[in-house]
């Protein structure tokens, strides 16, 4: 090999060199910018629905189931209702009817406990045992039973209810005992004679 072939291989021999070492120094060069990183977490986390549960004495059993009533008879029933629910509610009380009976039946509401009153004893009975009228403002409702079921229709048009301590906001142990007097006056027109009515109580909670 004489001198001129030397020098053209050494000068392949460093080009080559060159092209072997561009890819490891990009290799390097990216190498230097890995990403720094962190982390914190906050693990056992619920989320739970609270409860409005309200409940009455009735076991299933309608107050009234009368017959042949008289112009003057009057019938009398009293119902406990309990609150029991997690969230503070508001109470109220609305009805439904059909018939036409209902516009000569007068008809009185009248709130209390047990006896004593900070007790839920009162029975689910005409006889009204145990019941016990607040001192103070016992009457909440005196009208027709048509006036009642067309005045208070439903929760946001309902009669709202006071508990034992007369707030409207009912909590857990909360209950109240109503005491309904239905009569048929004695001076009733002669168009109330063979008429009916049919009539739903409903008492809502509503959380506030």
């Amino acid at each position: 090999m004489n001198r001129r072939d030397r020098r053209t291989l050494r000068r392949l021999v460093a080009i080559g060199i060159e092209i072997v070492l561009i890819p490891i120094l990009v290799v390097g060069a990216r190498a230097t910018y890995a990403a720094f990183s962190a982390t914190t977490s906050n693990s056992g986390n619920s989320f739970g629905a609270g409860s409005v549960t309200l409940t009455d004495n009735d076991s299933g059993n309608a107050m009234y189931s009368v017959t042949g009533m008289m112009p003057g008879d009057s019938s009398q029933f009293c119902i406990t209702v309990s609150y029991s629910g997690s969230l503070t509610s508001n109470v109220r009380l609305y009805a439904s009817t059909s018939g036409s009976l209902g516009t000569y039946l007068n008809m009185t509401v009248t709130q209390g406990g047990g006896t004593p009153i900070t007790t839920n004893n009162a029975s689910f009975n005409a006889a009204c045992t145990n019941f016990t009228a607040d001192t103070s403002g016992s009457q909440i409702y005196s009208g027709t039973l048509s006036n009642f079921s067309s005045t208070y229709t439903n929760f946001s048009s309902g009669l709202a209810l006071t508990n034992l301590s007369a707030s409207t906001s009912w909590s857990a142990n909360n209950f109240r005992t109503y005491k309904f007097v239905v009569t048929l006056p004695s001076g009733v027109s002669q168009s109330a004679e063979g008429t009916s009515v049919t009539a739903t109580f409903t008492w809502e909670a509503q959380n506030t």
